[in-house]
């Protein structure tokens, strides 16, 4: 598999994860930190596929 796909899985997990955390919980409670956490996750990796994707364009031009 290659890493863009590898990427989209994990994309897809932590949307899932996301969904079940609370994004009204305090941010100095359990909860709180583990919704930060799966943001800058989700983010991180957004940025990973819009790198690999953005040279895979560049390759085609």
């Amino acid at each position: 598999m290659n890493r863009l796909q590898t990427l989209q899985k994990q994309k897809q997990f932590w949307m899932s994860v996301k969904r079940t955390l609370d994004k009204d919980a305090p941010m100095h409670t359990e909860e709180g930190f583990q919704y930060a956490r799966v943001l800058t996750k989700l983010v991180l990796i957004e940025l990973e596929i819009e790198e690999i994707e953005g040279k895979e364009k560049a390759a085609r031009l």
